[in-house]
């Protein structure tokens, strides 16, 4: 969106970042009273919004010196900008398989009189056939990867998770990635969760005071008698929506999901 100036304000520059434009003739009443972004203050030195600021009369120009039509927040967070899983898997005798499995976290709490949503990283697991050193990131830990606080007013509808992998391998493997439904949490998603609109819990939702959903994934790689590294991807976007509001990018991190197959032996 498009921050209105401190001078110079128009009436189509309120329109434009407003979105309210269902009559012919559009009033700065109309647009005032149709903002979403209420907690919006003048950013016009001196300029006061008497009257009940933007919302409430006299519905002047200056009020919306500033205006951003976002989500408001209290803080946003980025409390890490990528995770890394790595295993080693090391077979023989043929055909061997590695695969890791690990989720995204959405956890609700409440802080003060604000209400905080936060992202995490977790590994859950590795699936092969041979025996597998595992190099970084433990199972079962929450890795913290982007909090948002909002006032209790302004906690969102709902929330989304976007993911896009990529896959690159060095050697003959078959590389696979799906998303699945998460576990160990409160609540969980289906499978092929990318992008579908869940509801965002508030704290103590169904006397919890903090309500948590899992996002699950697996990388799964494949091969025989061959020694290769698959390395899988993953941009992921966390957005929150609101009636009345563009959709707001929260944060933006990556996952880096690596296997290396060590093969040893003849090749039956």
């Amino acid at each position: 969106m498009a921050q209105i100036p401190t001078s110079n304000i128009s009436l189509q520059a309120i329109q434009a970042e407003v979105g309210y434009s269902s009559s012919s003739n559009i009033s700065l009443q109309a647009q005032s009273q149709n903002a979403a972004n209420t907690g919006h203050t003048s950013t016009r030195g001196g300029y006061t919004s008497p009257g009940g600021g933007l919302t409430g009369s006299p519905y002047g120009m200056g009020e919306f010196a500033g205006y951003i039509n976002v989500i408001q927040t209290v803080s946003n967070v980025s409390n890490a900008t990528s995770g890394e899983f790595v295993d080693n898997v090391f077979y023989s005798g043929g055909f061997g398989a590695g695969g890791i499995s690990w989720q995204l976290v959405q956890e609700s709490s409440a802080s003060g009189s604000n209400y905080v949503s936060k992202f995490y990283l977790e590994r859950t697991n590795s699936a092969y056939f041979g025996s597998v050193g595992s190099t970084n990131m433990s199972v079962g830990i929450l890795y913290p990867l982007q909090t948002t606080t909002f006032t209790q007013a302004n906690w969102p509808d709902s929330y989304y998770i976007d993911i896009n992998t990529s896959v690159s391998a060095t050697g003959g493997g078959q590389e696979t990635f799906y998303e699945v439904a998460g576990s160990g949490e409160d609540f969980t998603s289906t499978a092929n969760w990318d992008s579908a609109v869940k509801t965002l819990l508030a704290p103590g939702y169904q006397g919890n005071s903090t309500p948590s959903t899992a996002f699950g994934a697996t990388a799964l790689t494949t091969g025989e008698c061959a020694s290769y590294t698959a390395i899988w991807t993953s941009t992921i976007n966390f957005y929150y929506k609101k009636s009345g509001y563009p959709d707001l990018l929260a944060g933006t991190k990556t996952v880096y999901t690596e296997i290396n197959m060590v093969y040893s032996g003849i090749c039956p």
